[in-house]
């Protein structure tokens, strides 16, 4: 198979072959079934978006499988963040506190896209990596194309666009600041 041939992976046909084996293998790693049932459709999501990158340098099985790990090991990464905690913690307060009547998550994603609105495309992207994904900055630099210190460099434009943007629109806000 060569370079030509890759685009022409048949998704339907890999899920019906190697479903089951891409299932095992979130079940391994995730010890739930829900949890692997849902990792496996994320998994054949991104086959889709990705076949394209398919080399048939191993066999598909072996790049099914390469994918599968590494989003499982992300999920499981995820769901042991620090941020994590944080975020149920405030979603449990944020819960009990009375919202005023025009608090809506609607102006909370507007929030967020004015945000990520005024940053640079390369510094959203090492954000996203850095800390959504939660990579290591040598695994966000690698994923973003560049060194770890132009990594950090586009963190820290990241976060000073984002306090200068959040502080525009809330003067309230405090911000603590986070070395990198």
């Amino acid at each position: 198979m060569d370079a030509k041939t890759t685009a022409s992976l048949d998704v339907r046909d890999l899920y019906e072959r190697y479903g089951r084996a891409v299932y095992r293998r979130c079940q391994y790693f995730l010890k739930n079934d829900a949890g692997a049932e849902d990792a496996m459709h994320d998994v054949f999501v991104k086959l889709v978006e990705r076949q394209h990158e398919f080399r048939a340098e191993a066999s598909p099985l072996t790049w099914m499988i390469r994918i599968t790990t590494n989003h499982c090991l992300n999920l499981i990464r995820g769901s042991r963040a620090k941020w994590r905690e944080r975020y149920e913690m405030t979603v449990k307060v944020d819960q009990a506190l009375p919202r005023p009547a025009g608090a809506t998550t609607l102006e909370r994603r507007q929030l967020v896209l004015s945000v990520v609105g005024k940053a640079d495309a390369r510094a959203v992207a090492a954000a996203v990596y850095y800390f959504v994904d939660e990579m290591s900055q040598e695994e966000a630099a690698a994923a973003a194309l560049c060194s770890v210190p132009t990594l950090r460099k586009r963190l820290r434009q990241f976060i000073q666009t984002a306090r200068r943007e959040l502080k525009r629109l809330d003067a309230d806000l405090v911000f603590g600041e986070a070395p990198l």
